[in-house]
């Protein structure tokens, strides 16, 4: 035998604690047989044990080694012999297998977060809309469609469609008339039926209605409108005449009441307006306009009289209304000076106010030229001052008399005049100023703008035709 010392597994197990399940089962694996042949060596030793006794317990010992490894080795990898359930005791009360998992989470519940967003938009709170009406009740009210005639494309436009309503006051029973449009609200009617207004049928037909309204309100400045309305039927077109024309009976009565002289516009009155045309001195003293032999005033459409004349100074017109507005002051010159216009805006800002315009002749005629200076001083009045003055007594001197040329000229005949037309073309200068008159034939020269080579062949010229 040897001396060697056989390994202990106890002791390695002692001396490394540390060592895994399976080490020690493969140890048990490999150390098994050969204690099994150690016992087989000790039995060669005794006679009486027979071979097949041997082989027997050979086997035997092998069968019981494998089964053990097995075994082992079964454990290890989560196998091994069949646990038998142990049966727990029922309990009624206990709930079953999700209840009590839903009784586990009651038991335990995850803590809430209160989470809070601040909203983007805030709402402010309800405002409550006033249309004007409060104060009026209705006493008409029909569905319609509105149209308004457009003056400058001369055709018809649509306003909308809606119902038309009369809405009458209850504090001072005076009574509107109003329209809006469908789903908008827009309004696109708004006046006071006045005695003035006529229904009249349009174009024959025997639902649709024509008035001229001379303050409608609907776009948000008083305004002149020609309107139109149509219904579905002639009943209905008639029902709308009947109560229009009884609401101008109850106004008409109603305004006279209230005011002599009424106002077709709530809260503005009327008022009596005039203006005159001056011409200033030379120390801003008011001359008359005696160099005007008319002035014409265009004033706004929804007067009776909108254009009216004035052929005496001071060409005074006086008219009454409530509105403000521009107009155009149309100057006609005498002896032929031509038209010149003025704008004018008449307001009621102030009492007494006053508009200065600055009015240039070109080439005046020699009598205009006189009621020009008579006027007052030239650099005022756009008369030639005293360097014209000057050019003329020295051309005088020079033998050419610029009066009597301009009378030599306008007594030349047509040929002679298209001559003279000629000359001036191809002799101007930057300094010359020219007219031509298409319309009524004429044509204007300053003879005071020519060069003095030009005056000098057109003096010639003219001598030879008429007596200078």
């Amino acid at each position: 035998m040897s001396d060697v010392a056989k390994p202990d597994p106890a002791a390695d197990q002692v001396a490394a604690p540390g060592a895994t399940k399976v080490q020690d089962e493969t140890e048990k694996v490999t150390t098994k047989p050969t204690e099994a042949s150690q016992s087989t060596e000790k039995s060669e030793e005794k006679p009486a044990s027979t071979v097949t006794e041997t082989v027997t317990n050979a086997a035997s010992t092998a069968a019981s080694t494998a089964a053990a490894a097995t075994k082992d080795i079964f454990s290890m990898f989560g196998g091994g012999p069949k646990k038998e359930k142990k049966q727990e005791p029922e309990d009624d009360n206990e709930p079953s297998g999700s209840s009590k998992k839903k009784a586990e989470d009651d038991e335990n519940p995850e803590q809430e977060v209160d989470v809070h967003f601040d909203p983007v938009v805030k709402l402010t709170e309800k405002v409550e809309t006033k249309t004007n009406e409060e104060l009026e009740e209705q006493v008409f009210k029909m569905r319609a469609k509105l149209f308004k005639f457009d003056r400058d494309s001369r055709e018809w436009k649509e306003r909308g469609t809606g119902d038309v309503r009369l809405l009458k006051h209850r504090e001072n029973g005076k009574t509107r008339l109003v329209m809006r449009r469908d789903k908008t609200l827009k309004v696109c009617a708004n006046h006071y039926v006045v005695p003035e207004m006529k229904l009249s049928p349009n174009v024959g037909s025997d639902r649709s209605w024509v008035w001229n309204a001379a303050a409608d309100v609907s776009e948000g400045e008083p305004e002149s409108q020609t309107l139109a309305i149509r219904f579905a039927n002639s009943e209905n077109a008639n029902a709308f005449k009947e109560a229009f024309i009884k609401a101008q009976q109850e106004n008409e009565a109603l305004f006279k009441q209230s005011d002599p002289d009424p106002s077709p516009m709530e809260g503005f009155p009327m008022r009596q307006w005039s203006i005159e045309v001056w011409l200033l001195g030379e120390n801003g003293e008011e001359v008359p306009a005696n160099v005007f032999d008319k002035v014409t005033y265009n004033l706004h459409p929804s007067f009776e009289r909108p254009r009216q004349v004035f052929k005496k100074p001071p060409f005074r017109i006086e008219e009454k209304g409530w509105g403000e507005f521009e107009m155009n002051i149309v100057l006609t010159a005498a002896h032929k000076g031509g038209d010149h216009t003025l704008p004018h805006d008449l307001n009621f800002a102030q009492e007494r106010y006053e508009a200065k315009h600055t009015i240039t002749f070109r080439n005046p005629k020699p009598d205009l030229v006189a009621l020009l200076q008579e006027s007052g001083p030239s650099d005022v009045n756009g008369v030639r001052g005293k360097a014209d003055a000057a050019k003329k007594k020295g051309r005088r001197e020079k033998n050419v008399d610029m009066e009597k040329l301009a009378d030599g000229l306008q007594k030349l005949g047509e040929d002679d005049l298209l001559h003279v037309v000629t000359l001036i073309h191809e002799n101007k200068t930057a300094e010359t100023y020219t007219k031509n008159d298409v319309d009524n034939g004429e044509f204007h020269v300053d003879l005071y703008t020519l060069p003095d080579s030009l005056i000098k062949t057109l003096w010639d010229y003219t001598s030879q035709k008429v007596d200078l």
